[in-house]
């Protein structure tokens, strides 16, 4: 068991607890899911002070005879009786299991027997139970994993998350366990593959099953000793090799590097860790050795220096080698120096903790998520693999073709914005704003701080007069705005965009086609939600049918939106509008314009607003 410490509260306790009484809903044949490695991660606003536990317990719903109606109900179909007493117990627990197993059984068209492995409880802590079950063959003890789909069900109806794939099963032998951010629950199971695990994280809000933004990009863990959510990205970028007169890589070498993330309550998900690069005076001055002048001694050439925001410093570092055939390979290596302890980390059991025992191999990006990595979590699809992390890091050196298709538009790594106010509430910036349009100072905007590497990750927002990609050019900024009577401007480096929303523009529906369980925007420019300079991309993106519109934006502004609708149901019922009443369509031309959304990969998971241009 875990110890909970002063740095990070790792809430060890109450996870385990939740697991333990998970595991006496599953029938004998079924493994156990109790496991002492669940545990949870805290943001910086929660480092301090003692975590308040979520009681398992909630008052329960009143019977409902005949049961509710899900996706796919049986006629014959009863909800367990639910007691009016405030807390569980292990009887209504065990009832609700069996009524989860018989629908999706059901649904899934199976014989019960073939749900091995399930995990029931109030997950969300809403009172009203949830379940996840894995349908498929039983454990194999060589390979320790088993084969099947995952589904998650509720007293509403039952969806398949995961389709048929190899999962491997954890210490316990069973498919799920559970994670716990400070004020919320994550289930996940991990894909096996030959050489790396890719983690699934889900969660439950209300009676929707939700895909964390972590979901699918590596091996995950909980780091014991700091509480660090650490997802190991499995990677082929050890090794470029240039045949004679040719530009094209071929990429070599399998490398396993960890990336670092906390739990946030104002996200209420997992988040990466801030990071900027740094120059080779400033990791001289933290690690007290000159490590570039080292390396560079040693025949290598200092590629970058990341400084992370959890105190980790990772150096990439490389070195050419031209062959007598006129062909030539470069070698990419790392260290990574942790400031928490003062030392170099051992990226292996057998290796020392020293500069070169600190190689994990490979390239480390300064940010993994929110810089154009395309996430490999689409519920399931085989496209789930390791082959998507290569042609990412093939794209990072040499200039190599990026497919215009699948990478999101990255800001520069450093952009300086002259900053006017700062403040907790959004609504605050206009007054501001206003009074810099009066003193005809026109590129101001507002800035939510968590959105750049090198403003605050709690929620502020701040009115800026313009980012820029120089000092200089925001320093002529400052002064005009100084001039016009902003005495306390400044400039602030604000590093680069790692938020998760995006412009996308739409100027036809030529491209936009209808499957089953998608909509393709096909070759639509997407642009950063920022004024700032930088090149904008040709996306396929993916709308499925669990996107979905902000709950808490004006809705108005999408056309012919009615309440309840998902995006995926608004955009099908547009276009068949356009198909049968084009003139009804053109009065208010919904699917054409600036569309502001989040994006996952290349998956639009939310829709926030849109716009349309003289």
């Amino acid at each position: 068991m875990k110890k909970k410490l002063s740095r990070f509260l790792v809430s060890v306790g109450a996870s385990a607890a939740v697991i333990m009484s998970m595991a006496s809903c599953g029938g004998s044949n079924v493994p156990s899911a109790n496991s002492d490695a669940a545990a949870g991660t805290t943001d910086k606003a929660d480092e301090e002070g003692e975590a308040k536990q979520n009681e398992a317990g909630k008052n329960e719903a009143e019977k409902n005879e005949g049961g509710k109606s899900g996706e796919s109900e049986a006629a014959d179909e009863v909800l367990p009786d639910k007691s009016s007493e405030t807390s569980e117990t292990e009887s209504s627990k065990a009832e609700m299991t069996d009524f989860f197993i018989s629908k999706v059984a059901k649904d899934a068209n199976v014989d019960t027997q073939e749900v091995r492995s399930f995990l029931v409880d109030d997950i969300d802590f809403d009172g009203e139970y949830e379940g996840f079950m894995f349908i498929g063959t039983e454990a194999d003890k060589e390979y320790n994993s088993c084969e099947g789909e995952i589904w998650f069900v509720n007293e509403e109806g039952s969806k398949k998350l995961h389709d048929k794939f190899q999962y491997y099963l954890n210490d316990e032998g069973d498919v799920f366990s559970i994670v716990e951010g400070h004020d919320k629950n994550f289930v996940v199971f991990n894909d096996m593959y030959a050489t790396s695990l890719v983690t699934n994280f889900y969660y439950t809000d209300g009676e929707t099953c939700k895909e964390s933004v972590v979901s699918g990009v590596g091996d995950a863990k909980v780091d014991e000793d700091t509480g660090d959510l650490v997802i190991q990205l499995s990677a082929y970028d050890c090794t470029c090799d240039f045949e004679k007169d040719s530009k094209e890589p071929m990429w070599l070498g399998h490398s396993w590097k960890p990336y670092y993330f906390y739990y946030s309550r104002n996200t209420g998900d997992f988040m990466e860790y801030g990071a900027k690069e740094i120059n080779a005076s400033e990791l001289k001055d933290i690690v007290g050795t000159d490590v570039v002048k080292e390396l560079e001694g040693d025949g290598y050439t200092v590629d970058n220096i990341i400084q992370r925001n959890n105190g980790i410093i990772n150096i990439n570092y490389s070195k050419e080698s031209k062959l007598n055939d006129g062909s030539r390979s470069i070698n990419y290596m790392n260290a990574t120096f942790d400031t928490r302890i003062n030392d170099y980390i051992k990226a292996w059991d057998d290796d020392e903790a020293d500069l070169y025992g600190s190689d994990f191999g490979g390239i480390y990006k300064v940010q993994l998520l929110g810089s154009g990595y395309e996430s490999s979590a689409q519920n399931g699809s085989s496209a789930q693999n390791e082959s998507s992390v290569m042609s990412e890091n093939s794209a990072q050196t040499e200039n190599s073709a990026q497919n215009e298709s699948s990478v999101l538009p990255e800001s520069p790594e450093d952009l300086y914005g002259v900053v006017v106010m700062t403040t907790k509430k959004s609504d605050k910036c206009l007054d501001t704003e206003m009074a810099l349009n009066d003193a005809d100072i026109y590129d101001e905007f507002m800035v939510y701080t968590p959105d750049f590497s090198g403003l605050n990750p709690e929620s502020y927002y701040a009115v800026v007069a313009g980012l820029f990609k120089t000092r200089e050019e925001a320093q002529e900024s400052l002064k005009e705005v100084k001039a016009a009577g902003f005495k306390d401007a400044y400039i602030k480096n604000a590093g680069k965009y790692i938020g998760d929303k995006y412009l996308y523009t739409i100027y036809s529906t030529e491209g936009i086609s209808v499957e089953d369980d998608y909509i393709l925007l096909q070759g639509v420019n997407v642009s950063l939600p920022y004024p700032m300079e930088c090149e904008n991309t040709t996306m396929n993106l993916y709308v499925y049918k669990d996107a979905e519109f902000t709950k808490d934006g004006d809705l108005s502004t999408f056309t012919n939106y009615e309440k309840g609708e998902t995006p995926y149901e608004w955009i099908k019922k547009n276009l068949e509008l356009l198909e049968t009443n084009p003139e009804a369509y053109s009065e208010g031309v919904p699917l054409h314009g600036v569309f502001k959304v989040a994006i996952k990969g290349d998956r639009i998971t939310t829709y926030y607003s849109s716009a349309w241009w003289d």
